[in-house]
């Protein structure tokens, strides 16, 4: 298409500033914004912004090519487009409306309640372990420091040791002894191809090992089995917010019809 481009910060009269542009939409970079806060991207991260933009001109050159090729189709797209506003703005003035009956404080006892009875919905679908993780340049020095000893944590010292040592030198460091963690979370950045995952769970594996640019330190002290139930102290925040939603929806079924009502009130609607 000969009137598609993208590009970015290109400033405009407005004082925002333009992201992109396809033929004649513009995307701004406080729409961006918007948009991206409620789609769960960050929109502090250039690359989360980049890969936003990009889908967005994506999206933006299907519109057009369709309403070129297709003018009904895409009248149908845009209606449907219409409708489909009405339901959000259902969901959002809901959301708002009944935010202020809605109890959000969940006992202990009530997490534990839930926890019991729904087990089953919590079933792992990776690993959760308890561990050190710590990567480092390969060019620094860990063996004059002890670390390659440290880190297996055997005496109460060693773990003040890693600290210090992470603290100086360390491109990542993760331990928390009092908190489960996925091990795909823990081990994101590990470039552990040639291992069998499996193995340096079950093993409890403490092991060090480098590539051209990093030393990598895992020592996993406690895991929990995939297909097995996680302890509820790891489910404790999303069993809270199941429960707090539950509440909402069942607000939204108890008063829904009588909010949409008093809404449309406000409104003057004609029927011809």
């Amino acid at each position: 298409m000969a009137g598609l481009f993208c590009f970015a910060l290109v400033s405009c009269s407005s004082n925002d500033t333009v992201l992109a542009t396809v033929d004649d939409s513009d995307l701004t970079e406080s729409d961006a914004r918007v948009m991206m806060k409620h789609l769960g991207y960050n929109p502090d991260s250039k690359m989360e912004l980049d890969e936003f933009v990009r889908q967005w001109c994506q999206r933006e050159a299907l519109k057009k090519e369709l309403e070129s090729t297709d003018p009904e189709l895409s009248k149908l797209v845009e209606l449907r487009s219409n409708a489909f506003e009405g339901e959000l703005a259902q969901f959002y003035l809901e959301e708002e409306l009944l935010k202020g009956n809605l109890d959000t404080v969940v006992t202990k006892y009530q997490m534990a309640e839930y926890y019991s009875k729904n087990k089953e919905d919590f079933l792992l679908s990776d690993y959760l372990v308890k561990g050190l993780y710590l990567k480092v340049p390969k060019s620094a020095d860990f063996k004059t420091q002890n670390i390659d000893q440290a880190y297996l944590l055997k005496n109460d010292k060693d773990l003040s040791e890693v600290n210090s040592y992470a603290k100086l030198y360390a491109e990542n460091f993760y331990f928390n002894d009092s908190t489960w963690i996925y091990f795909n979370e823990l081990s994101k950045d590990i470039p552990l191809t040639k291992y069998n995952v499996d193995n340096i769970v079950l093993n409890r594996t403490k092991t060090y090992f480098s590539d051209d640019e990093f030393t990598y330190f895992l020592n996993i002290t406690d895991y929990a089995l995939k297909d097995d139930i996680p302890p509820m102290e790891f489910l404790s925040e999303q069993i809270k917010e199941i429960i707090v939603l539950n509440r909402l929806q069942q607000l939204k079924e108890q008063y829904g019809s009588t909010l949409i009502e008093k809404i449309k009130d406000k409104h003057e609607i004609i029927i011809h």
